[in-house]
């Protein structure tokens, strides 16, 4: 007996390990050891929280890296680092425009106004791409609150049935479920794909 597929009117994709890859977590990994130990994690998460919701500037962010965990680059090359860095999901760049039946945005966790620089840099900041994009250091709210993902549900006047969240982040997909959303935890195009095989996009 087939399954009715979930109609879907909106596909929302996270940015950073999904759109692309590398950047900030390769920079953590290369350069703040002291940031990836229990206590680390904890202090850190709750730096990011602060840095996304627009609490902290992006250079904030990383002066706290310096103070905190003993970083030894200044804020501007932190930035160059993660920035350049980051790597385009070529499968996911070709599929993206294939998907524009329904409506395709973009709801990042950002580090101030990051996320717009490498949308640009990538050249992936036009409608051929994304017909929104919600930055969560420009809403003041962040994944995965479910707030968050009831107001860009709201933008885009999709019911949360209606719409598909694509994250690398598993707490991500549930804050998206618990708002009523459907989700995909995101590993690479092909998965990507094969999973999109059981909505149907209208």
């Amino acid at each position: 007996m087939n399954m009715i597929k979930p109609k879907i009117k909106a596909v929302i994709f996270d940015l950073g390990g999904v759109v692309v890859h590398g950047g900030f977590l390769n920079f953590i990994h290369h350069y703040c050891k002291a940031c990836l130990t229990h206590l680390g994690r904890k202090r850190l998460a709750r730096l990011e929280r602060q840095v996304n919701l627009g609490e902290i500037t992006e250079h904030e962010f990383y002066r706290e890296l310096q103070k905190i965990f003993g970083v030894k680059l200044p804020p501007r090359r932190i930035h160059e680092l993660i920035v350049s860095r980051m790597k385009v999901d070529v499968g996911l760049k070709h599929l993206i425009p294939s998907l524009q039946k329904t409506k395709i945005a973009m709801f990042t966790n950002s580090i101030g106004h990051m996320s717009r620089e490498v949308l640009r840099k990538r050249r992936l900041d036009h409608g051929k791409f994304f017909t929104r994009i919600f930055d969560s250091s420009d809403l003041h709210i962040a994944k995965p609150d479910t707030t968050a993902y009831r107001f860009v549900l709201h933008k885009l006047r999709v019911k949360p049935r209606e719409a598909l969240m694509v994250d690398d982040r598993p707490w991500n997909i549930k804050g998206a479920r618990e708002a009523g959303m459907h989700g995909i935890v995101y590993k690479n195009s092909r998965q990507f794909k094969q999973a999109l095989a059981r909505y149907d996009l209208v």
